[in-house]
């Protein structure tokens, strides 16, 4: 079992989670602070596929993944397991994210983007 939690890092306005790595299923690769002041969040991974349970609370965790949409696609049903290199975005308001690997095959460069959508 190798983990590799990404990076936090503050751009401005924008929190980016970068570079995680993990190699068995359900391992964690992200796990958020605090980000109640963000609403909107993409994720992303060149290899592998995610899953996203968010807390509300900032200790109890959903215990089914989030619907996420794919940003790439001009039409299409919400997922709850992502695909590597397409980008999933997710709206709302959460105290923490936690991004965890489904499935055998290994995470690679996973990026979580938490912006703020003041509309």
């Amino acid at each position: 079992m190798t983990i590799v939690l990404a990076t936090a890092k503050f751009y401005g306005n924008v929190l980016v989670y970068s570079e995680g790595t993990s190699t068995a299923d359900n391992e964690v690769v992200v796990q958020s602070g605090s980000i109640i002041q963000f609403n909107t969040f993409e994720i992303m991974s060149t290899a592998g596929a995610m899953d996203v349970t968010v807390s509300l609370d900032g200790t109890n965790y959903s215990t089914a993944p989030l619907s996420l949409t794919d940003m790439g696609a001009a039409a299409s049903a919400p997922v709850i397991v992502s695909v590597a290199n397409r980008v999933y975005g997710f709206k709302g308001y959460f105290a923490k994210i936690r991004v965890l690997q489904n499935g055998s095959t290994g995470l690679t460069a996973v990026s979580l983007i938490c912006g703020r959508d003041f509309v």
